[in-house]
């Protein structure tokens, strides 16, 4: 694959047009810690002064990480719950979202502004998501329903990548070492003919032992993870409109340490976006993904040894339109959206015997309306209307209104108050109502009849920032009804049903500062989360996958030539089933990096993951990976950067 790469590399670079190019900034630079984020209204405001909270990562944060994938890069994003997903060896059904504490499933996810989640089963392929391949992700944090429709309610994940540029420039990094067998990426902007572009092509093989010593067998063998991507973005720019054009591929696999324990996956997608207006501004975006996963499962008695095996292939289609124009000291935006899923689900035996062949269909209508003002006092005023129509195991139909209203009020300068309070809405998926797994000796099955979950949600918040950094306090309080999650219902088997009322109350407190020659960023969340209205075993107990407590610590230093970081990262106590039966304990994880510079932009560092070797179960049949010592070497294609500035 390396050579392949290295071939595509070099045609790639061949076709682009090369263009004069400044310099980029020095890293680290001197620039403020606080940034602009767009995820809260859909258009670019100051950090400090978003009346609703958020998080932000930039690329080079996202590269720097020691984390071997992207979800575990993201651990030191405010108001991630962590779930201990460990996306390339995890069941692909249990990498789940989660913000502010909400629960599983109670996010959205999008990528250069498509939903990122499976349209089937809401999981989210981490893998076709390299982190050098990202320019950038923004967190809202809390209500979002009443922008993003159906499973906002406790905020999204807006993810960016490498934009296109007529300018040539880009990267190819390589890492191998510890858990990381082989990772290369190779990113490259230019002009192509009369479009901008920004091509990604990644790929990454990952090995190490994840089954838990109380669970081996003589079979285990060491498990495997190989995910190659590649992406194409394109963009025409004129006086009055813009045209991007957008594909993706991916395959990726998992070898589970067992035969006949895994998955293979492929992801393939493309996606138009054309923008236009002068006084008022119109974009309309579509999409069309596909996707197919083939499972295997193997026998809990007799590991190796085939169970089942599953095919799931899904088509995912969607429309999005936006109009907005200045109003009064703010925005006023009409969105409108029509997302249709096909999906299908059969389950074979040993025998290639069917067991179960099932499929359905769901389309989700939303019509959004809101108005934004700035000054010092700022405010959010919105409502959408969704609707659902599925067809899986019988016909049924829902409809949902989520208002949203924030509030920015700056009490001097460099202090901002804001509060927020909204309703949300999400939808049960086609997989939660048509399709069994099994994760280990636990079978969970579907649940035809689930309804949607309603909720409601509020956050109150500071913000105090100067020239060089920022420090916020935020509460969220979200309440769910007709929550959904799974029940155990028997011994090793669950069922996803529809709780009473689930309630969450988190408090998050995060901390950036950034000086010519280094940085600090920090967050700490504690967050109180528990059934509170339904079956009497489950009143009191915590949500599944979801920390109790999570904090994060990243420090920079550069001198000279060499920058040095540390990172800490701790995810408290969570629980993978109903009845608080199934512990996962809490994890520290420490991590460092040391990187050389040269004079032409080139850079070596070593990248330390898991210092302790602390081992910890990222789920009730997988152990997360262990001390792992990688080194990377980042060559700058095009533009050069610059040295360290003077006095570091």
């Amino acid at each position: 694959m390396i050579a392949v790469l290295a071939t595509a590399a070099t045609l790639i670079a061949a076709a682009v047009t090369p263009t004069p190019s400044p310099s980029p900034s020095p890293s680290p630079s001197p620039l403020t810690a606080i940034g602009t984020v767009t995820v809260v209204s859909g258009a670019p405001q100051v950090l400090h002064r978003s009346p609703q909270a958020a998080s932000v990562l930039d690329g080079r944060q996202l590269r720097a990480a020691t984390a071997p994938s992207l979800d575990g890069a993201l651990r030191a994003l405010p108001g991630v719950d962590r779930n201990r997903s460990n996306a390339p060896f995890t069941n692909y059904g249990q990498l789940r979202l989660s913000f502010a504490g909400a629960g599983s499933d109670r996010g959205s996810l999008l990528l250069d502004g498509i939903p990122a989640q499976d349209g089937f089963g809401g999981q989210v392929d981490w893998n076709a998501i390299p982190a050098a391949g990202l320019a950038r992700g923004e967190l809202l944090r809390g209500p979002g329903s009443a922008l993003y429709g159906s499973g906002a309610i406790g905020g999204v994940l807006a993810l960016s990548s490498l934009a296109p540029d007529t300018r040539a420039g880009g990267f190819l990094d390589l890492s191998a070492g510890g858990v990381t067998r082989e990772n290369v990426t190779f990113a490259s902007t230019g002009a192509i003919g009369p479009f901008a572009s920004a091509i990604t092509l990644a790929t990454r093989r990952l090995g190490y032992g994840v089954i838990p010593p109380a669970q081996a067998s003589p079979v285990d063998h060491v498990a495997i993870s190989n995910a190659d991507v590649a992406q194409v973005r394109l963009r025409r720019s004129g006086p009055r409109a813009s045209l991007d054009l957008g594909a993706l591929e991916s395959d990726d696999a998992q070898d589970d340490g067992r035969t006949n324990d895994g998955f293979s996956r492929s992801l393939r997608e493309a996606y138009a976006t054309w923008s236009g207006g002068e006084a008022a501004l119109l974009s309309v975006t579509a999409f069309l993904r596909s996707t197919a996963v083939v499972n295997l499962a193997d026998k809990p008695a007799a590991p190796g040894a085939l169970l089942y095996t599953q095919h799931v292939p899904t088509s995912d289609a969607g429309v999005r339109l936006r109009w907005s124009r200045a109003a009064g000291g703010g925005d006023l935006a009409l969105v409108a959206e029509r997302r249709s899923v096909t999906g299908r689900s059969d389950q074979l035996t040993a025998a290639n015997a069917v067991q179960s062949d099932v499929s359905g269909t769901q389309r989700l209508d939303g019509l959004a309306l809101q108005r934004t003002w700035d000054g010092r006092i700022g405010a959010i005023a919105g409502v959408r209307y969704d609707a659902i129509a599925t067809n899986a195991l019988g016909e049924r139909h829902a409809a949902a209104l989520s208002p949203r209203v924030a509030l920015r009020v700056d009490a001097s300068p460099a202090t901002s108050l804001r509060a927020a309070f909204g309703t949300g809405v999400r939808a049960p998926y086609l997989n939660e109502l048509i399709r069994s797994f099994r994760i280990g000796p636990v079978l969970q099955q579907n649940n035809p009849a689930l309804v949607p979950e309603r909720s409601r949600s509020a956050q109150i918040g500071i913000d105090v920032a100067n020239a060089a950094g920022r420090f916020a306090l935020d509460y969220t309080a979200t309440r769910v009804t007709d929550a959904i999650g799974f029940a155990t219902i028997a011994a090793n088997v669950q069922q996803r049903r529809n709780f009473g009322r689930t309630a969450t109350d988190a408090y998050t407190a995060e901390y950036a500062r950034r000086t010519l020659c280094g940085s600090l960023r920090a967050f700490a969340t504690s967050q109180h989360d528990r059934v509170v209205a339904g079956g009497r075993t489950q009143i009191g107990k915590r949500l599944a996958y979801v920390p109790d407590a999570a904090a994060s610590l990243d420090a920079e230093r550069t001198v000279g030539i060499v920058t040095g970081g540390l990172e800490v990262a701790y995810t408290g106590p969570t629980f993978a089933d109903d009845l608080e039966r199934q512990p996962l304990g809490a994890t520290m994880l420490i991590g460092g990096r040391l990187s050389m510079r040269t004079g032409g932009g080139t850079t070596m560092t070593l990248a330390l993951d898991n210092l302790a070797d602390a081992r910890y179960l990222t789920s009730l049949d997988r152990l997360g990976p262990p001390s792992s010592l990688t080194l990377r070497l980042s060559i700058p294609l095009g533009a050069r950067t610059a040295p360290a500035p003077a006095g570091c």
